[in-house]
């Protein structure tokens, strides 16, 4: 073996090393994403735990996680029931869907693209009306899921005590891990602070133009616009779609580039020009790499890499660096234990 084969072996190494360790992890998808959702929730609402601890005892982590539970029913149950009546109308719109139809094809033939076939399923009212339902199946599964998610960080947030105690200095079995984990649960709690404040101002906005176009279940599409800014980049984009689809067959192809064009407006301003300057600050972190971390993470994990896709990324360069520089890289964090 050469000397440039000597050199270049750790790399080759270490690059096989990284493809099996993501091959893993994304057949492992369906067991890690409760886990990671999990302990992204234990490290934002760690605090607010150890405030209660002093208050409510050993009742703090049941206190929490009921107040996780009633909110996450409430909203389960907004978005359901809207959902599943959105999807009972969607076939009372048939006649403007075959009109719609009607003018697509006539469109595209003009162009001498023969679609009518094609786009005349695709726009019928039951069609869609399944798609929809579908659809709220997937939904009703995921919060399914969210099931889980609870019982596993009701365990996590319940040793969180041992974390704070394990970071102090003062601490005899003292861990770096510990200590960074606390410290970047700071800067987690920052940047979620901040796409909330940035998420609800975009959702009320959104909210508000769709009132005055008149459009249906306007609140569930405010709802969803929120939930769906904690998905960078992409995630406004995807709650515009039904809003613009419902605008469209309601009043006509005016309202839907309306809507379309009030979307685009309010979230590229929020989140390419107010956004930026404080996540950036929050994360430390290039809207390019924000970009392409959610593609990454959407692809490895599913709608959990998505909506966590900056915090892993961030994560695994702070423990990268870390790494690299050995244990002194470790801040230093006194935390009492509570």
């Amino acid at each position: 073996m050469t000397r440039t084969q000597r050199a270049l072996l750790p790399y080759l190494v270490g690059g096989a090393a990284v493809v099996v360790l993501t091959a893993g992890l994304r057949a492992a998808a369906g067991v890690l994403n409760p886990v990671l959702m999990a302990g992204f929730l234990a490290l934002l609402l760690q605090p607010l735990t150890k405030k209660l601890r002093g208050v409510a005892g050993g009742a703090a982590v049941g206190l929490v996680v009921l107040a996780l539970i009633l909110a996450g029913l409430v909203l389960a149950g907004f978005v359901g029931v809207s959902l599943r009546q959105v999807a009972v109308e969607i076939p009372g719109y048939s006649a403007r869907l075959e009109q719609l139809g009607a003018s697509v094809t006539a469109v595209l033939a003009e162009r001498g693209i023969d679609a009518a076939g094609y786009v005349q399923s695709a726009l019928r009212g039951p069609q869609i009306g399944r798609t929809v339902l579908n659809v709220t199946s997937a939904v009703a599964s995921t919060f399914g899921n969210m099931v889980l998610t609870l019982f596993i960080f009701a365990f996590m947030l319940g040793g969180m005590w041992e974390m704070e105690r394990r970071a102090s200095k003062r601490a005899r079995d003292h861990s770096p891990m510990a200590a960074r984990f606390l410290a970047f649960s700071d800067t987690l709690r920052g940047y979620m602070a901040v796409r909330a404040v940035l998420g609800l101002a975009a959702a009320v906005l959104d909210y508000l133009v769709l009132v005055m176009l008149g459009v249906e279940h306007a609140l569930l599409w405010g709802v969803l616009s929120f939930l769906l800014s904690f998905v960078p980049n992409i995630g406004f984009a995807l709650s515009m779609l039904p809003p613009m689809l419902l605008a469209l067959l309601e009043h006509g192809w005016v309202s839907a580039l309306i809507v379309f064009a009030a979307y685009q407006v309010i979230n590229t301003v929020i989140d390419n020009v107010i956004g930026p300057r404080f996540v950036g600050k929050q994360m430390n972190i290039s809207a390019l790499l924000s970009f392409l971390s959610v593609l990454f993470w959407t692809w490895l994990l599913g709608p959990t890499g998505a909506i966590l896709a900056v915090p892993l990324t961030v994560l695994v360069r702070d423990f990268a660096e870390a790494a690299g520089e050995g244990h002194d890289a470790t801040p230093t964090i006194i935390v009492e234990p509570g």
